[in-house]
């Protein structure tokens, strides 16, 4: 534990309860660079969180400054704490001696004059050339050629053929979970260190016999993908 990023982090404000206690768990774990590498699950356990709740927290920590996040294929996420770059959402206030906004006052008509409506004339007109505001919107997950990597990538597995409703919407899921996650190299890698792995691939008999091996349905659930991307079978 460094004493120097605690100290740091305990007085920052405008964050929730949640947040705070995922800080201070990280800054228990950093090194007086900041720097620690405690898996989700062990926060989660430190904290009394759900590891959802982690990850949100994550999140946002990384979104206001104070926390940079790096994975690594097969191992613990690195983390690394600044206190000093925390930059909290600031709300807008109007200045102490801002006057009053002014207050206008009309004469209100009798309740039995009549009243004249004006209706437009004609449509509002489109912006010039047809433009309409920028979106920005996150990559679509490229769900065929992730499968395509997997078939290539472990022939030993039986060969994913359909792209079904569930399948789509795990990958779509994976995919946008980080933003490392939206790049086909990670994937390659991926499914790399799953047939490295003795244990995935079937290779190591349990205490009964039978061997335990994975599929393309096992890989892309939550719990299992997270287990993986950490290393947890390359024990």
């Amino acid at each position: 534990m460094s004493t120097i990023i605690m100290s740091l982090c305990w007085p920052l404000q405008g964050m929730s309860g949640p947040q705070k206690a995922v800080l201070i768990s990280l800054a228990d774990n950093a090194n007086d660079e900041g720097v620690c590498w405690p898996s989700v699950a062990r926060i989660a356990e430190r904290t009394c969180l759900a590891e959802r709740t982690v990850q949100a927290a994550v999140k946002w920590l990384t979104q206001v400054g104070i926390l940079a996040v790096r994975e690594r294929m097969g191992r613990s996420t690195i983390y690394t704490l600044t206190p000093a770059s925390y930059a909290p959402p600031q709300k807008t206030h109007p200045a102490a001696d801002a006057p009053p906004p002014p207050q206008l006052t009309t004469a209100t008509p009798a309740a039995a004059a009549p009243r004249t409506v004006i209706e437009p004339s004609s449509e509002p007109s489109p912006p010039v050339g047809g433009e309409q505001p920028a979106k920005i919107s996150k990559p679509k997950c490229p769900t065929q050629a992730i499968v395509d990597l997997f078939n290539k990538t472990i022939p030993e597995f039986p060969r994913v053929v359909m792209l079904t409703k569930d399948r789509i919407e795990k990958l779509g899921a994976r995919w946008n979970e980080s933003d490392v996650h939206q790049d086909l190299s990670f994937w390659a890698e991926y499914f790399a260190l799953v047939r490295s792995s003795k244990f995935l691939m079937g290779e190591v008999s349990s205490t009964g016999g039978n061997s335990f091996r994975c599929n393309f349905d096992w890989l892309i659930a939550p719990r299992n993908f997270v287990k993986v991307v950490e290393g947890n079978y390359h024990a």
